[in-house]
Parts: structure tokens; C-alpha cells; sequence
């Protein structure tokens, strides 16, 4: 009987539909005639966002395949959505700029730890919930752009990107510390 990969677990598999389910999500939402279709598609990616820590941690699955590729599910979720919201939705160019240089921040930093002490560093909180307020911002400019608090959820979510990125550094700070110090 041939034995599954290592990585081979529901949580991964769950992360790894994440990018499979935004693709026709953004093209419904670049094409417009189907906005609520693509909406739906997006939702249903960011529901694998939520459902493959649950698993993994009820599970007691947690892998650094997980670890590596949940993020990079989101990051490439992101961009695809974000593009589409610039260009479709009049998001200003300026989020998602600072949003995918926070995110290229992270998979350096990340590839760093990695070479450097051989771990692979878990998302924070404080990122988890930035990535929360972009997504809330662009589901409030898709269906409610002209509403006066969709101007307010843009600048929480442009607060919390510099926020989480610091604590993403703060992280890695403490990880070649700790490791440096020969604790692991």
C-alpha cells in the first residue's frame, strides 16, 4: 500500500484550494456582470484561511509544509484580489502597494529564518488581523464604495499593515535570539 507524503494532511489540502478557489473569484469580480458569483468564490478561499489552523491545530497536524504554504495561499490571494479591486474598483493603488510590500517583507524575513536557524516562523495575530481588515475594506469597496465608512475601514487596514509588519519583525527578532542563545 503506498503511504501519503508527509505533507499529506487535510489542513494542507485545504490551504492548498485556497488559490484554486480565488482564481475564478477574481475573474468574476474583473468581469463585473457576476460580482456576487466572484464574492462568493473569494469567500469561500478565505474560509480555507480559517479552516485549515482549525484543523491542523484539532488535528494535531501542524506541519511546516502548513506553516509555509497557508501564507503563501494568502499572499497570492491577496495580490490576485487586490489587483482586481485597483483596477475594477477604484481601490487606491497605494493599499495594495503597501500591502504586498509587507507581504514581500514576510517571505523574506521568512526565507531568512529559514536559512538562518532552520525554523519556520508561524503567522502572528496582529497579521491575521490586518489581513481581516483588508479583506472587510475590500468587501465594503465591492458593494458599498460610496458608503462613508468604507473611507474609514481603508485606513484601519492601512494602519494595521505597517503595525502587523513590525510585529512580524519583533517575531524575528526574538527567533535568531532565542536561537543565537543556543534555546530552539
Amino acid at each position: 500500500m503506498m503511504r501519503a507524503p508527509v505533507w499529506f494532511n487535510t489542513a494542507n489540502v485545504i490551504t492548498l484550494l485556497r488559490v484554486p478557489l480565488v482564481l475564478p473569484g477574481a475573474w468574476f469580480l474583473w468581469r463585473g456582470d457576476h460580482k456576487w458569483l466572484g464574492l462568493g468564490f473569494v469567500a469561500a478561499a478565505a474560509l480555507t484561511d480559517l479552516l485549515d489552523g482549525l484543523v491542523a491545530r484539532a488535528t494535531g497536524r501542524i506541519t511546516d509544509f502548513g506553516k509555509t504554504w497557508d501564507p503563501v495561499a494568502d499572499k497570492i490571494a491577496t495580490l490576485l484580489v487586490g489587483v482586481v479591486l485597483v483596477f475594477k474598483y477604484g481601490v487606491p493603488w497605494w493599499i495594495l502597494a503597501a500591502a504586498a510590500a509587507r507581504d514581500l517583507a514576510i517571505v523574506l524575513g521568512a526565507v531568512f529564518a529559514i536559512k538562518k536557524i532552520r525554523r519556520v516562523l508561524p503567522s502572528i495575530f496582529l497579521g491575521k488581523v490586518a489581513a481581516a481588515a483588508i479583506v472587510v475594506y475590500g468587501l465594503a469597496a465591492i458593494v458599498a464604495p460610496s458608503w462613508s465608512g468604507t473611507r474609514v475601514l481603508l485606513w484601519a487596514a492601512a494602519a494595521l499593515i505597517p503595525v502587523s509588519a513590525a510585529g512580524y519583525l519583533v517575531e524575528l527578532v526574538k527567533a535568531l535570539r532565542t536561537a543565537h542563545n543556543g534555546q530552539t
